[in-house]
C-alpha cells in the first residue's frame, strides 16, 4: 500500500486518524485542551472597563483578556514581555477559537510526529513569538509616522490576541515536510489541493490583506511572522532544542549537552554531512513521505548530534 493511500495522510476533517487525531498524551492535544479552557475561563468572567493610557478611551474586556493580550503599549512601554505567550491562548470569539483549532486538529499532529513532544511545543511557540514580535515592529513603525504599504496604522493599546500564528508556522511546516499531501478542507469541494499550493495560498491571503490594510491587518501581521518563523524552523530544528534551557540551571545544560554528544562502543558513528544533505533534498523535492527508515534513523541521530 503506498502511504498516500493510508488514511493518516489524508489531510481534512474527513481523516479519521493520524494527521487531526487527537491523542491524550501529545503536545497537540494539551494545547487545545488549553486554548478551550482558556477560553471557558474568557467568557465566565465579566467584563470589565480598563483604563489604558495609550487608549483613546477605556476598554472594557474581560480580566483574562486584559492580563494576558499583546498590545504595543504593554509589551513595550511596560515590559511586560510574557504576553507574547499569553496572547497565543486568548481568543475574541467563538469562531476565533473554532478556526484556530481546527488548524491545529488537522495539521498539528503531523509536525508533532516529526519533531516530537518538546521541540513540537518549541516550534509552536517560537512561531507566535515572531508573530507577536512582527506585529509589534509594524505597529511601532506606524506610530513613528511610518506611511508604507504593511506598516500598521494601530493605537499602541491596540490589542491582539490568537492562535493564528502559531497555526500558520505550523501549516508552512507541513507544506515542507509533506508538499504533495492533499487537504480536503471542505467536503463540498470536488478536488483536494496539495499542501504547499494551500500552505503558500494562505499566507499569500494573509500579506495581501496586509499590504492593503484589510479589517484584520493586525492579525494578519502576526499570521505572517508565525509563517516566516515556521518555515525557517522546520528547516533548522537543531535549534530549538535549547528553548526551554531558560528554565533550567546553566551546569544541568552544560551536563545535557556533555551526555548527548557520547555513545557507547554499539553505537553507529555519525551521518557525514554530505549523506544528510541528501536526505534534506529528497524530503525537500518528494517530502518526509519518501524516506526510508534507514534515511529517517541518519537524520534523527544527525539532528540530535547538532545540539
Amino acid at each position: 500500500m503506498g502511504i498516500y493511500d493510508r488514511e493518516y495522510l489524508k489531510v481534512g476533517p474527513r481523516s479519521a486518524s493520524g494527521v487531526g487525531s487527537l491523542r491524550f498524551v501529545s503536545f497537540n492535544t494539551w494545547l487545545i485542551i488549553a486554548n478551550v479552557a482558556v477560553f471557558v475561563l474568557q467568557m465566565a468572567l465579566p467584563a470589565r472597563v480598563y483604563s489604558v493610557p495609550a487608549a483613546q478611551a477605556p476598554i472594557a474586556m474581560d480580566p483574562v483578556t486584559a492580563y494576558g493580550h499583546l498590545s504595543m503599549f504593554t509589551a513595550i512601554r511596560s515590559l511586560e514581555v510574557w504576553r507574547l505567550v499569553t496572547f497565543q491562548f486568548l481568543h475574541g470569539s467563538p469562531m476565533h477559537l473554532l478556526f484556530n483549532m481546527f488548524g491545529l486538529y488537522v495539521f498539528g499532529s503531523l509536525v508533532e510526529q516529526y519533531l516530537g513532544f518538546k521541540r513540537y511545543a518549541a516550534f509552536y511557540l517560537v512561531c507566535g513569538i515572531c508573530g507577536g514580535l512582527l506585529f509589534l515592529i509594524l505597529t511601532l513603525l506606524g506610530g513613528i509616522g511610518m506611511n508604507i504599504p504593511g506598516v500598521l496604522q494601530l493605537s499602541e493599546a491596540a490589542p491582539l490576541v490568537g492562535a493564528s500564528a502559531g497555526v500558520f508556522g505550523v501549516i508552512m511546516a507541513c507544506a515542507f515536510l509533506e508538499p504533495k499531501a492533499i487537504v480536503d478542507p471542505l467536503p463540498i469541494l470536488p478536488v483536494g489541493i496539495p499542501m504547499k499550493y494551500f500552505a503558500y495560498g494562505y499566507v499569500a491571503i494573509a500579506a495581501a490583506n496586509l499590504v492593503m490594510g484589510g479589517r484584520n491587518a493586525g492579525g494578519d501581521a502576526a499570521h505572517l511572522g508565525g509563517a516566516i518563523a515556521g518555515y525557517f524552523f522546520i528547516r533548522n530544528t537543531h535549534l530549538l532544542h535549547d528553548f526551554f534551557d531558560v528554565f533550567t540551571r546553566s551546569d544541568t545544560r552544560e551536563a545535557r549537552r556533555s551526555g548527548s554528544g557520547g555513545g557507547g562502543a554499539g553505537e553507529r558513528s555519525p551521518a557525514s554531512p554530505a549523506e544528510v544533505d541528501a536526505i534534506l533534498a529528497k524530503i525537500k523535492a518528494q517530502g518526509l513521505h519518501s524516506l526510508s527508515e534507514r534515511e529517517r534513523t541518519v537524520l534523527r541521530r544527525a539532528t540530535l548530534n547538532r545540539r
